[in-house]
Formats: C-alpha cells, sequence, structure tokens
C-alpha cells in the first residue's frame, strides 16, 4: 500500500473518529509545517496487527488525554491515571478499527489488544524513522499517529 494513501485514510479516520465520539475538531499538521515543542508529559497507545508486522501508535499531549476523556465521560473532573489510560487505549483501538476498514483490509486481518502508558519525557514524539507519520492539532494539544513496520 502507498504512503499517500495510508496518510490520507489515517487523516480521514482521525478526523471522523474526533468529531463523531469526542466532539472535537483537529486540524492535520502538514509534513512541511514546523511541529510545535512536545510537552513533557503524553500518553503511548499501540495496536498491533495479529500475525502481521504493523503497528498502529497514537502519542497525545496529557491535556489532550485529558480532554478526550472528559469528553467521552461527560464528566469535567480530575481523572484517574487508569482512567485516561484506559479512555488513551480505547481511542487508539477505535482508530486501528476503522483504518483498517478504510483501507479495506480483508476479514483475515485482526487487531491485537491495545495498549497505552504515559511517556515522560515525550521524546517519542520525534520523527521516527521508516514510519508513516501524521500530526494533528488540537488548538494547541498534539497528537501523533504512526503507522510502524517492525521485523518481527
Amino acid at each position: 500500500m502507498k504512503r499517500e494513501e495510508i496518510q490520507r485514510a489515517v487523516k480521514e479516520v482521525v478526523l471522523h473518529v474526533f468529531e463523531n465520539m469526542y466532539f472535537m475538531f483537529p486540524e492535520v499538521i502538514a509534513e512541511d509545517e514546523p511541529v510545535p515543542s512536545f510537552p513533557e508529559s503524553c500518553f503511548k497507545a499501540g495496536v498491533a496487527v495479529k500475525n502481521g508486522s504493523e503497528m498502529l501508535m497514537l502519542y497525545g499531549s496529557e491535556q489532550l488525554v485529558v480532554d478526550i476523556t472528559k469528553n467521552l465521560l461527560g464528566a469535567d473532573q480530575p481523572f484517574a491515571e487508569t482512567d485516561l489510560i484506559d479512555v488513551f487505549k480505547e481511542t487508539a483501538n477505535v482508530i486501528a478499527g476503522n483504518l483498517m476498514t478504510r483501507l479495506g483490509l480483508d476479514s483475515s486481518v485482526a487487531l491485537d489488544v491495545p495498549v497505552a502508558e504515559r511517556l515522560q519525557p515525550c521524546s517519542e514524539l520525534r520523527p521516527a524513522p521508516g514510519a508513516q507519520e501524521v500530526m494533528f492539532d488540537f488548538e494547541g494539544q498534539l497528537l501523533k499517529v504512526a503507522v510502524v513496520t517492525s521485523d518481527r
């Protein structure tokens, strides 16, 4: 599958999921635009393709994950770390599932159980060699979506 096709699909899926599930309206950061500075604290979530070498990775600033959780749970309160991790894990799972459908992958392709954790510092947000990445800006909060192929 071509790089442009995957990036276009990622953009469409992320915009759709965030607008319809979280009532949030991100803007895509173009590849030639400077990327805003990364936060000190962020979250990472990943969903691997079973029996494949691909993995969908999401990296989001801490405030973005708090906002996602607030919008999903409909509450404006402090959230436990486990709530933030669970919501970000589910976000990765929904995006990965929608991406598989959007790319027209056959039914033999299945997703593994998503994982998530807090990162500090967020050095993994810097561009990864060979990954197909798309960055999104949510009014100053960042989300990076990367489709990574590894050698298993």
